[in-house]
């Protein structure tokens, strides 16, 4: 006698902690993704600002000469003699910014009417080669760029902890697509598919691989990338960072250590030319760049910032304070303005942060490997959309299942 009966076991079932992981990654990847393309997307273009502004920006750049730079006092001169042609005859200068050798100086001034100059020199001529009053149309479009990534183009404070949350939203699908993503058998077509994509199957195969082959390559990077962005969103997260690496808690991000304002004696003539000086003695040459910030108050002191490297490396910097008056080294209050050398390995980790979330850390190969990792981090929703929308409503053919006949002998 025939009878029918329907295969069992050919579908292992799964585990409750795998439905809730695959439950997981489908509904918050649906409801984070449009965030999570647009902060990938902005993050991956931002990488390349130095390099644009390179091309846009041609007064940051000058021939290198083999003499000195001229002191801060002659080109504060020479700023304010061309002011004089402009008819402004009062100003503030506020710092100043010199560069390794090829690159132009900045003096920043408050004008009248609160209005503020950025005035770009050659170093050691004092040719005036930029008198910019606002943002230039490559600053306000990588303003506009990073206003997409930090705040989703929204009053910062709705803009940050959404985008922070759709970050840490991006952590868990991403986690959990590992989940998914893990071979139940580790058989050797599992082994194929789990690694290599087909790049010559159908589209819709095609976005499948891209999905989890690519996003298994990337996803290290992508996390690296996104754990240091939620750094700049939640106070919480960036002191528990610290913690965890040190030991020790955060302190304020910067505190001035003061001038001592009983002192009468009044400080010289160009004290900046003092300071500027006394740096280029200390570090030898052997900088990125340097700027001097001129104190607003007289209890604050002159501070002043070196980089080393190419300039544009924040991890690796000295900070020096210098007393109004005397003109006295004062040291560092905050810990944030410890020499680089002198930390703890977390310490210097913690410090890496914006610099490994920008990918310049080691210059262009980690630029080029942040920028591949924003590109797929951006693609994750766009893919992952598709394919949750194939498997629900796209055409799929209809296939008859037939029951399956065998002899019945206990009959």
């Amino acid at each position: 006698m025939l009878t029918t009966t329907k295969k069992k076991g050919l579908k292992a079932k799964k585990s409750t902690f795998r439905k809730v992981s695959e439950w997981l990654h489908l509904w918050l990847g649906l409801a984070s993704g449009i965030i999570v393309f647009i902060v990938c997307f902005t993050g991956g273009i931002w990488v390349w600002r130095y390099e644009v502004w390179r091309y846009t920006e041609k007064h940051w750049y000058v021939e290198a000469q083999q003499k000195p730079y001229l002191a801060p006092s002659k080109l504060v001169a020479k700023s304010r003699t061309y002011f004089k042609t402009q008819h402004i005859t009062a100003d503030t200068l506020t710092g100043m910014k010199y560069w390794k050798p090829g690159r132009s100086v900045t003096l920043d001034f408050v004008l009248p009417e609160q209005q503020r100059a950025a005035i770009y020199m050659n170093p050691y001529t004092g040719e005036i080669l930029k008198d910019q009053r606002g943002q230039s149309a490559a600053d306000n479009f990588f303003i506009f760029i990073r206003a997409g990534h930090r705040f989703f183009w929204l009053p910062k404070k709705i803009g940050s902890p959404l985008v922070g949350s759709a970050c840490i939203i991006f952590v868990i699908t991403m986690i959990t697509g590992l989940i998914w993503w893990y071979p139940k058998k580790w058989t050797k077509k599992a082994v194929k598919d789990s690694f290599t994509v087909k790049w010559r199957a159908k589209w819709k195969r095609l976005n499948i691989d891209i999905h989890n082959v690519v996003g298994f390559y990337a996803v290290l990077f992508v996390l690296a990338l996104t754990l240091s962005g939620i750094f700049f969103t939640f106070d919480w997260f960036k002191k528990g960072t610290y913690k965890a690496l040190t030991w020790k808690n955060l302190s304020a991000e910067h505190t001035d250590p003061g001038s001592d304002t009983t002192v009468r004696s009044a400080s010289p003539l160009f004290p900046e030319d003092l300071i500027w000086n006394t740096l280029i003695r200390k570090y030898d040459g052997s900088f990125g760049s340097i700027s001097i910030n001129i104190p607003a108050k007289p209890s604050s002191a002159y501070e002043t910032t070196v980089y080393f490297g190419d300039g544009t490396l924040l991890y690796n910097k000295a900070v020096n304070f210098f007393d109004q008056k005397t003109l006295q080294v004062l040291p560092p209050v905050s810990q944030h303005d410890q020499p680089y050398e002198k930390l703890s390995a977390g310490e210097k980790l913690f410090r890496m942060n914006f610099d490994i979330h920008t990918g310049q850390i080691l210059g262009l190969p980690t630029k080029i490997l942040a920028f591949f990792a924003c590109m797929i981090g951006a693609s994750m929703p766009v893919t992952g959309f598709f394919i949750w929308y194939n498997r629900k409503w796209g055409s799929k053919k209809r296939r008859i299942k037939r029951p399956e006949y065998h002899l019945n002998l206990e009959k």
